[in-house]
């Protein structure tokens, strides 16, 4: 029987490489896993290192991907059942000779040829489930596998990888979690890991934090909760918190607004495309068009800012306002969306562009001066919607300031164009459901409007001009008893609408006031309702 000593020095390198089709069983896989760990994971494609940046950039359109990405990556097999009868001897074939390699080195007698199933049941190679393995004597037996790309890479989305990098190879769509990967293929996939960790970033900020939070976390540092952890790290606790008392770095809001201005026109781009919306598309679409302005005027300064990794324009290409107003049309062009044509993304962003903005009153930070940034050109932007500023008259020539702000601010909220709306007066529970429409919802609303709602043979809200009417005209019944509530009304002069009080205050007593603006009777497709109401007939 061979020694632990010599086994270990045999199997101080990984065997192979191996084609993974030829040496793993079909029921590969850890017990209780639905997937296997690789280390040291490369990428390769036309013979050339490359990384994640390049593989998961989809094709245009929705035409089929015939490039051949090929991996390799070592794995630890745990069990010599997961190697199919043909592995078996491919791996025994080139264990025993390097151990007759050995023998010829060392000048001793080699004994029987070696069998994978007896170093088991002896218990030199150890069994494991686990991905990190065991601390002890017992070797364990280490495969270089290789494959090909059989599905696009998924980070930090996965089930079965939740915090981690799941890989799907060709051969039977066999997944691996990758554990660690080699440094020149990780050099190449920097922004792919950035852009999918600001994405579960803000998914974790939309669903545990309010608005005012969220503010607060761009401007004070997204060092303020240790959102992106590494599970496997000791020192972390069941609550995500680190058990050694440690330091967080502080980190300027122009570093961190740089990170995000470095994938804003991804994030847009891949926003649009997504069924469950994470953030408002329109702000920024605004954000990243305020980046290019920002871009330039750094580099006036000597400072290269907000570039994706290896992105970075060279010191003898400044860049010019008019290449970046050119580049405008080509935003999707640049980051295409799997399984979606140019056209399509490039409506949907137009459409989203057109959207009204949802602008609530500015939310100031709580920061103290200690903690505020030094004055000066810091990079930071369209995080948040248009200030509350109090009204000109010239804003609203039909109306007295004073009775526009006793209109609550949350007025401004446009119905979006899904269907269903509820007030969003905090008091208030009333709902709209154009599926479900009750008799409230029907009052005062044309009979042939609800006649073709009832009938649900629309398909789409935004683009179906009777829906629209129908649901702007019920949003707009509702808020006329809201405001009736609040002592205002509107009259009718011609073409014209304008507010004014139901009991005028006797003069010189001061009203109570509301911040506020007018509530929303646009359409759905953009117009502005600061400026005026859209009558509905």
């Amino acid at each position: 029987m061979i020694s632990r000593r010599i086994l270990r020095e045999l199997l101080q390198q990984p065997l192979g490489p191996y084609h993974d089709k030829d040496v793993l069983n079909e029921e590969c896989r850890p017990p209780g896993q639905s997937k296997l760990f690789l280390y040291s994971f490369v990428l390769e494609h036309t013979g050339l290192v490359v990384g994640l940046d390049e593989s998961e950039k989809p094709l245009e359109g929705q035409v089929e991907d015939h490039r051949k990405f090929r991996f390799r990556g070592t794995l630890k097999i745990g069990d010599p059942d997961w190697l199919s009868d043909w592995g078996v001897k491919l791996v025994e074939t080139e264990l025993d000779l390097r151990w007759s390699e050995w023998t010829l080195r060392e000048g001793v007698r080699r004994g029987p040829p070696l069998t994978l199933k007896e170093l088991y049941d002896n218990g030199q190679l150890k069994y494991s489930g686990s991905e990190r393995g065991d601390s002890g004597d017992d070797c364990e037996l280490l495969l270089r596998i290789q494959g090909e790309r059989g599905q696009p890479a998924v980070f930090m989305r996965a089930d079965p990888a939740k915090d981690g990098l799941l890989w799907t190879s060709k051969d039977r769509f066999r997944q691996y979690e990758v554990l660690t990967m080699d440094v020149a293929t990780y050099s190449f996939s920097e922004n792919f890991f950035w852009r999918y960790r600001l994405l579960a970033l803000m998914k974790e900020i939309n669903g545990s934090w309010t608005s005012t939070s969220r503010i607060l976390l761009i401007r004070r540092g997204i060092n303020i909760r240790r959102v992106i952890y590494d599970s496997a790290d000791s020192d972390m606790d069941e609550e995500r918190t680190p058990r050694t008392p440690r330091q967080p770095l502080r980190v300027h809001k122009s570093e961190i607004l740089g990170v995000f201005a470095a994938h804003a026109e991804w994030l847009v781009t891949n926003e649009v495309a997504r069924r469950n919306k994470i953030f408002d598309v329109k702000v920024w679409d605004r954000f990243r068009k305020r980046v290019k302005k920002e871009r330039r005027e750094a580099a006036r300064n000597g400072v290269v800012w907000g570039w994706p990794i290896g992105q970075e324009p060279l010191v003898e290409d400044p860049i010019s306002s008019a290449s970046s107003e050119e580049d405008e049309d080509n935003i999707v062009e640049r980051n295409p969306v799997i399984g979606k044509p140019t056209p399509l993304i490039q409506r949907k962003l137009e459409i989203a562009r057109k959207k009204r903005l949802n602008t609530r009153r500015r939310i100031e930070s709580s920061v103290s001066e200690s903690e505020s940034d030094v004055q000066g050109h810091a990079y930071a932007s369209d995080f948040s919607g248009d200030s509350d500023s109090p009204w000109e008259p010239e804003e609203f020539p039909t109306a007295d300031k004073e009775v526009l702000r006793l209109v609550p601010w949350q007025f401004t909220i446009p119905p979006d164009a899904t269907g269903r709306w509820q007030c969003p007066l905090p008091s208030c529970q009333y709902k709209i459901d154009l599926r479900h429409l009750t008799e409230e919802n029907k009052r005062d609303v044309d009979d042939r409007i609800i006649r073709y709602l009832m009938r649900k043979e629309w398909q789409n809200v935004y683009m179906d001009d009777a829906v629209v009417r129908g649901f702007l005209q019920m949003v707009r019944n509702h808020y006329d008893s809201h405001l009736v509530e609040f002592g205002v009304k509107i009259v009718k002069e011609g073409s014209r609408e304008r507010l004014e009080r139901i009991n005028p205050l006797p003069q010189g007593v001061e009203s109570h006031l509301l911040r506020g603006r007018l509530p929303p009777k646009g359409s759905l497709r953009g117009e502005s309702t600061a400026t005026r109401f859209h009558v509905i007939e």
